[in-house]
């Protein structure tokens, strides 16, 4: 009987916890992502597809995400003058917190923070060298937006964020990345 009660219990207790459990995925796009290479400065647009799961609490809720950001490749000219072509990608593990006040009866406001790891892999060309690089960071950013609940399941997300990346000395080499622009995403809430 114990086992029986126990059963019930813990079922009961994980339907109240999974009601406020959501998924989700986001897209973005960042107008310039600018990476800083020693006293280089590369800026380039940038997307990227973020899947997330989490628990909605009403007034704020909390996620974990991993992210990825497509492909981009830029040529520039380097402090001594030398050409060269880079390409990069960039994967994130993160953790965030929303703050999601009711505006309207269908309709949150959206403001968060969010920090976690990054790996940027680099892909240089030029005259002087050629190879691949993979940097570890850490990320920290804000965002700002709207959730408009299209039912008490399914809603959308949508507003502006930025973030920041310090990637370890690697080779001599200091990068940081900043990134700012506009998102969308859907959540489905259980």
């Amino acid at each position: 009987m114990k086992k029986v009660v126990s059963l019930v219990a813990s079922l009961l207790v994980s339907s109240a916890f999974s009601e406020s459990a959501f998924v989700g995925f986001e897209g973005d796009y960042s107008f310039k992502s600018n990476l800083k290479i020693d006293s280089d400065k590369v800026g380039k647009a940038q997307t990227g597809l973020n899947l997330m799961a989490g628990y909605d609490f009403g007034l704020v809720r909390t996620y974990g995400a991993y992210g990825y950001d497509f492909k981009t490749k830029k040529s520039y000219a380097d402090g001594e003058g030398n050409k060269v072509r880079l390409k990069w990608t960039k994967h994130s593990f993160i953790l965030g917190g929303d703050y999601t006040p009711n505006v309207s009866e269908n309709f949150k406001l959206l403001a968060g923070v969010y920090a976690g790891i990054s790996r940027l892999k680099a892909d240089i060309k030029s005259s002087e060298d050629s190879g691949k690089v993979n940097f570890n960071g850490v990320v920290a950013g804000a965002k700002f937006g709207g959730i408009y609940e299209l039912d008490e399941n399914n809603a959308i997300d949508f507003g502006y964020k930025a973030d920041y990346t310090k990637y370890s000395k690697k080779y001599d080499t200091n990068l940081k990345e900043t990134n700012h622009g506009f998102f969308a995403g859907y959540t489905y809430k259980f």
